[in-house]
């Protein structure tokens, strides 16, 4: 099986998108909170970022793999606070 070749950018995005996945989770596990919001709510980000930012985090500059980082971080904390605030109107 051949592994497909990584930009800079995909590195840090998957990177950052790893790490705050894990610890998102264990967060929803922790609060109780629900997993499907949390995935669908992460989904989403991860959606409207490749349709909206994508085509600006071209390169290889530290400050395009740094943008690129935080924002493969923000993903999974977009689906947790869905969950958080959907468990907090609950009634």
């Amino acid at each position: 099986m051949r592994l497909p070749h990584l930009t800079p950018v995909a590195k840090g995005q998957l990177w950052g998108l790893l790490v705050s996945f894990a610890l998102a989770t264990l967060a929803v596990e922790r609060m109780g909170l629900s997993y499907a919001v949390l995935f669908i709510g992460g989904a989403a980000a991860w959606f409207l970022s490749e349709r909206f930012l994508a085509s600006r985090l071209t390169g290889a500059d530290a400050r395009t793999v740094a943008l690129a980082v935080a924002s493969g971080l923000a993903f999974p904390w977009v689906g947790f606070v869905a969950a958080w605030l959907l468990a907090f109107a609950r009634p």
